[in-house]
């Protein structure tokens, strides 16, 4: 009898303590899942808008939502395990455009550490060719191919 008391007693602390404890770490799991993949939509969006400002929109403006988008993208690599290489990717070519905005505005020590951040990202997911004038190459042909169609939406 005693020894089924002590069982039970045994029992019924592990489920008042085990219980309210377990409930609480899968409420926290389901959380941070939850924030991740808010963060992953938010970086899609953010993202897709901050290419387009660089291709079509003013300095400061394209500036101002790159800088945002690397944020979102810094924010996802401490809270985020959803975090992949096309983000990365997008890391990477955000601090390329904002290499390119800053140099034109003449901030050359700060277009070049943007740059080799940029070249960092990019060659460490195994980019056959990370350097600075390929990378150059990419991003003067995207904004090439997008000024007819700029030039079109305006007439």
């Amino acid at each position: 009898m005693k020894r089924a008391l002590g069982t039970f007693a045994l029992l019924f602390l592990g489920l008042t303590i085990g219980l309210p404890l377990g409930i609480y770490l899968v409420q926290r799991k389901f959380v941070d899942k939850e924030k991740a993949i808010g963060l992953m939509n938010e970086e899609g969006l953010v993202d897709e808008y901050a290419k387009k400002e660089f291709i079509y929109a003013d300095a400061q403006t394209s500036r101002e939502a790159l800088t945002y988008a690397i944020n979102i993208h810094m924010e996802m690599q401490g809270e985020s395990t959803l975090r992949g290489w096309p983000e990365k990717s997008d890391l990477g070519w955000c601090f390329a455009e904002l290499s390119l905005i800053e140099e034109s505005a003449g901030n050359t020590t700060l277009a070049e550490n943007y740059m080799s951040q940029a070249q960092q990202i990019l060659k460490d997911l195994g980019s056959k060719d990370s350097s600075e004038r390929h990378i150059r190459e990419i991003l003067h042909q995207k904004l090439v191919s997008a000024q007819p169609q700029s030039r079109a939406l305006s007439k």
